[in-house]
């Protein structure tokens, strides 16, 4: 199912991988997470083509550009716990959601 990510949403796929999708995401999940995703209010069916006027797109900030060790220096300034963050994307996800 197609959806536009609002908030940063975790889920656990086929695998067994823990998986977080970051807010603005825009692509398809497996159906179950997508509802899931739409039901909890962090998902609203999407189209990769549109944006609601005045929401971000995924790359309307600066954090993929910057390297671990700044992005958890931000997060330490903005009070947002990333010590769980396995990685760089990670990391980028709980700035977002925060």
């Amino acid at each position: 199912m197609h959806v536009r990510i609002k908030k940063a949403f975790g889920f656990t796929n086929d695998r067994g991988e823990k998986i977080t999708a970051p807010r603005g995401w825009i692509g398809d999940l497996p159906d179950q997470h997508a509802k899931a995703a739409i039901e909890s209010g962090h998902a609203v069916l999407g189209n990769p083509q549109v944006l609601p006027e005045g929401e971000p797109g995924p790359a309307e900030d600066d954090l993929g550009d910057k390297t671990r060790a700044e992005l958890e220096a931000l997060a330490k300034e903005r009070g947002v716990d990333v010590s769980a963050a396995k990685n760089k994307a990670e990391v980028i996800a709980a700035l977002r959601a925060a």
